[in-house]
């Protein structure tokens, strides 16, 4: 019997066969169905991927508080991408209030699991902050 979890991944990995065009032709709406079931079971990887559908718009209404719920879901399991790109959502205020310091602590997460994008703004902060005296 298949498990939960189990479910979960393999939804994910069919949402993730559509939204590449793997065996299959690209197709974002059910790219976007099958990531949505795999979120529902928890699943990080699915839960910002569709966090970041509806923050573009691509398969599903463009939904940028609802970009930020699902980001933040996924942020919260720590999932490095996910902590990135809510961290961008704060920092610019979309789909949440805009909270600088919120941003730094997710960019600082992130960077801390491996992302190499928040690593490099936090750099660039930094260098900044040096420049500016």
């Amino acid at each position: 019997m298949v498990n939960s979890a189990e479910m979960a991944v393999a939804a994910y990995q069919i949402g993730r066969r559509y939204e590449m065009g793997d065996g299959v032709e690209i197709c974002m709406d059910t790219a976007a169905r099958f990531y949505r079931q795999a979120a529902m079971r928890g699943l990080s990887e699915a839960q910002h991927a569709l966090g970041f559908l509806h923050a573009t718009g691509q398969g599903v209404e463009r939904d940028q508080q609802l970009a930020a719920r699902w980001l933040k879901s996924a942020a919260e399991q720590g999932h490095p991408d996910a902590q990135h790109n809510l961290a961008v959502m704060y920092a610019e205020g979309r789909g949440l209030e805009e909270d600088y310091g919120e941003a730094i602590r997710w960019f600082y997460r992130a960077a801390m699991n491996g992302s190499r994008y928040a690593r490099e703004y936090l750099d660039t902060q930094a260098d900044a902050e040096t420049s500016a005296g």
